[in-house]
């Protein structure tokens, strides 16, 4: 007698929720009441009915039925709903996609944001002791004149003793490890690379929670003469063979060292602010370690430490007071007694927890973001999903005539106003849905160049439960907040007044304006803001640098700090020379983005520092450095290899020359009578755009410096076939030393990485508001279209002309464009000059960038509203007048 499962009709109902007893005898009385679809019924009239005839016809036990049997009602209601849901969707086709599209593009650029931000925190959250190491850095106050009295400095690099004297002297300290980067020569048969190695003391695996895949954890690199390599390290020299107990033969800094393989560490996870490279080596291998180790002035090397227990940080804090006190002061002290001036500055260390490191960017460091960074794209996030949520209220304001005659029927036949505002919030949270499975396939698609963007490593397939969770969230949050305005305004409608004509009623526009402007304000600073990253970008790009960057080698001579690298230069140069691609050959210290050196000295008493380079003869020829006075070293000219210098513009500012070539610089003490000043250099930014152009020497002699670095200019044509050929070349002049090479206009732009970042960001965001803004203007379009419907008929009746209309209807999107640019303008001028603050070159905010932003928005405005107005500009007059 009972089916499966519940029936849509009330006797069907009844025969299988009811017992045979009570069913039989009364069907036929109930036919007739009860004969109608329960879908036309209403849930809540269909509920009151079913029970008044239950009283009525049944037995008091009626009203005890379990309490499942007595909602099937709601949920036949429910599956109705759905039903109609997925009708209304289907048969409003246009409008359902540009919600959709809005809705699934707002959702895939949150979560796309939010996959960021996740990330953004995991960092160094796998360690198992993250809440007992601290990285160690030192606060530098400096007492210089300027407009605060004073300046911060804040770095990592700290002495090399910190690290072992602390474990003595500090009873909380159970383990500490310093962690200098530096790069090695590999040689394993005929395999030879060059590789970015690490000094760790043994504490190293003691404090970090790596994966140590081949090796006994506790006794690493206990001996020095042990390394331990990265899997894909070990996987590049050894292949499928075991690791361990293989040699390898190093060159650092052109000494040579056997070392064993005792271990094999997991390759840098992409969420460490600890980066180990390629290899670790013990620290005592590290050169000039012994003589570093003692010497309190010298900053450099990162600590960390690790304490017994969280709790004391406090106790840790005071330990660096008291080292600091007991070694690193009194070494300042006997300086300044020696030297008779007084410090400048003043210094303290300070811990920083291991899991604050990513973000806090202070302190410089490998890998370190801004924290702003997220709450910045956390704001355009939030922005876009409520340009999302604003779209889709005035779309649906701008459908709804269609929908009147419906609500009138449903609310005349008896429907209460809150089966109507459920049936809204349905269709709203199930178009949310399709938006979902949408933004999932746009994440998918975009998540890589996502990754691009924003130097990341998100991986789809290891949050993929995470993701389809937080974009149910984000669909069903964004499905209700939407629907909730449209479902009380619709469902609130009067049925006589909705019935008694068949026209379209006037649906009101006064409240979706203002949110539409807000959401288009938004686009309108976005692009102002892209249109200044982009213009500055370009600067930074195409600017005269002062010198030529473009098709130079930088080549790597890894020869360390000794004659062999002026050696190597001469051997390649001269073994080129027959080659007409290769125009120069020249040999430096450091390149550019690539190091630098930086010396202080007190002239008559004043503080002064310069940027120092150890450079050949061909130094300047090769990069088109010019000449402004004096002349360029010689090598026929002994003389130039000992005390000579050529300066930059800015360091003869510095010292106020008025006759630079008969001066001199005493900028060593040792140094007797002083450098002679034999040229002078126009200003050329070997330093990124964000500084100025700061005082700079470069000299020949030895003593003061070794060429490590090879620039090599070449010409534009046939650069693969040059690159092979001076490949083969190097090969015989040196061959125990890989060949690697990259384009010094590469590394150059390099520096402007991280703005290059966010400007694509920026631009990405820009697209996507300007987008969903766009498809909020179609909205408040044809709400304006449908509103002036009968206007437009009388006016064309009377003699209007489809210019006319167009004008009329296209004008209140162009003020509207307008005052949004009005509101944009003043935000984005504040917001643009901090950014463009962190440059000491940069574009001014001209009033030509606005009036191109300006432009802009009007002919999207435009563009976009042309649908409804010419479309209503050609509909006859007869169609919207032969009701009234």
């Amino acid at each position: 007698m009972k089916e499966a499962r519940p029936p849509k009709r009330i006797t069907d109902l009844l025969e299988w929720a009811c017992p045979d007893y009570l069913f039989e005898g009364i069907v036929g009385d109930l036919e007739e009441q009860f004969s109608e679809d329960l879908v036309e019924l209403g849930a809540k009239r269909a509920r009151r009915r079913y029970l008044w005839g239950a009283i009525k016809f049944f037995r008091p036990e009626i009203l005890l039925r379990n309490k499942f049997k007595l909602n099937i009602i709601n949920n036949i209601m429910l599956l109705n709903h759905l039903k109609i849901g997925v009708r209304s969707i289907l048969n409003r086709k246009l409008y359902s996609f540009i919600n959709a599209v809005g809705l699934s593009i707002a959702i895939a650029f949150s979560i796309l944001i939010y996959l960021f931000i996740q990330d953004e925190k995991s960092f160094d959250q796998f360690h198992d002791n993250k809440e007992r190491i601290f990285r160690l850095h030192a606060e530098r106050t400096r007492f210089e004149p300027n407009e605060d009295g004073e300046t911060m400095e804040k770095f990592a690099w700290i002495q090399t003793g910190v690290a072992p004297t602390l474990k003595e002297e500090a009873p909380e300290v159970i383990a500490t490890t310093c962690l200098n980067g530096s790069n090695a020569i590999f040689s394993v048969g005929n395999k030879i690379f060059n590789e970015p190695i690490t000094y760790v003391h043994s504490d190293f695996f003691k404090m970090f929670s790596f994966k140590i895949l081949h090796g006994n954890k506790g006794k690493l690199l206990e001996d020095p003469s042990e390394i331990v390599l990265s899997a894909s390290t070990a996987e590049k020299y050894f292949g499928e063979e075991d690791p361990i107990g293989q040699t390898i033969t190093l060159q650092i800094y052109g000494e040579e060292m056997i070392v064993t393989v005792s271990g094999v560490i997991e390759d840098v996870p992409v969420n460490s602010s600890i980066d180990y490279r390629s290899a670790l080596l013990n620290v005592v291998n590290r050169p000039y370690y012994q003589r570093n180790i003692d010497n309190w002035q010298s900053w450099n090397s990162p600590t960390f430490v690790m304490i017994e227990d969280a709790s004391q940080k406090d106790q840790l804090n005071s330990s660096l007071e008291d080292l600091y006190a007991k070694f690193v002061q009194p070494a300042i002290d006997k300086s300044v007694a020696e030297s008779g001036y007084e410090p400048r500055s003043t210094s303290e260390y300070k811990a920083l927890q291991l899991t604050d490191i990513h973000l806090y960017p202070d302190v410089s460091w490998t890998r370190v973001s801004d924290p702003q960074y997220g709450l910045i794209l956390s704001g355009i996030a939030i922005l876009i999903l409520l340009i999302a949520c604003i779209n889709y209220i005035a779309l649906a304001m701008a459908s709804s005539a269609g929908k009147r005659l419906e609500v009138g029927i449903r609310k005349a036949v008896g429907g209460a106003r809150k089966q109507l505002i459920s049936q809204f919030m349905i269709e709203s949270i199930l178009l949310s849905m399709v938006a979902m499975i949408i933004s999932i396939c746009l994440i998918a698609i975009f998540l890589p160049h996502f990754n691009e963007f924003t130097s990341k490593s998100i991986v789809l397939s290891d949050s993929m439960l995470e993701i389809v969770l937080t974009t149910l969230g984000f669909a069903l949050i964004i499905g209700f907040v939407a629907g909730i305005y449209p479902a009380f305004v619709l469902s609130g409608f009067k049925p006589l007044s909705m019935l008694r004509s068949r026209s379209s009623s006037k649906v009101r526009a006064s409240i979706t304006r203002p949110l539409v402007v807000f959401q288009f304000g938004i686009s309108a600073f976005l692009i102002i803001c892209s249109v200044v990253m982009l213009r500055q970008m370009n600067f930074i790009t195409t600017k005269n640098l002062g010198y030529s960057q473009d098709q130079v080698l930088v080549i790597p001579t890894y020869t360390g700090y000794s004659e062999e690298g002026e050696q190597v230069v001469e051997r390649f140069r001269n073994a080129t020379a027959e080659n007409d691609n290769i125009i120069n050959v020249s040999g430096t210290n450091s390149s550019f983005n690539q190091g630098w050196s930086r010396n202080g000295f007190r002239i008559d008493g004043e503080l002064h520092s310069a940027y120092t380079y150890r450079v050949d003869e061909d130094y300047i020829p090769t990069l088109g450095i010019k000449l402004k006075e004096g002349r360029n070293f010689d090598k026929e000219i002994v003389t130039d290899r000992k005390k000579t210098l050529i300066v930059n513009e800015a360091l003869v500012a510095d010292f106020g020359w008025e006759d630079p070539l008969s001066e001199t610089l005493n900028w060593r003490d040792d140094s007797l009578g002083g450098w002679k000043i034999i040229g002078v250099v126009e200003d050329y930014h070997f330093l990124s755009l964000e500084n100025e152009v700061e005082p700079m020497f470069m000299f020949l002699d030895e003593e003061e410096g070794m060429i490590t670095t090879m620039l090599v200019k070449v010409k534009a044509e046939n650069i693969p076939e040059t690159i092979e050929y001076a490949q083969s070349k190097w090969q015989e002049v040196v061959s125990d030393k890989p060949f690697d090479f990259t384009f010094l206009d590469e590394d150059v732009a390099k520096q402007y990485e991280s703005y290059e970042k966010w400007s694509n960001i920026m631009w990405v965001a820009t697209l996507f508001a300007i987008l969903i803004a766009c498809l909020g203007l179609f909205g408040l379009a044809g709400i304006n279209a449908l509103n002036r419907t009968k206007e437009i008929g009388i006016r064309k009746a009377l003699g209007a002309e489809i210019r006319d209309i167009l004008v009329m209807m296209n004008r209140p999107y162009a003020i509207m464009a307008l005052i949004s640019f009005a509101l944009a303008a003043p935000a984005s001028w504040w917001v643009m000059d901090q950014w463009l603050s962190d440059f000491k070159f940069a574009i001014s905010l001209s009033w030509q960038l606005f009036v191109v932003s300006l432009i802009s928005a009007l002919i999207l405005a435009l563009f976009t509203v042309s649908y409804h107005s010419v479309k209503a500009a050609l509909v006859n007059p007869a169609d919207t007048l032969k009701y009234e």
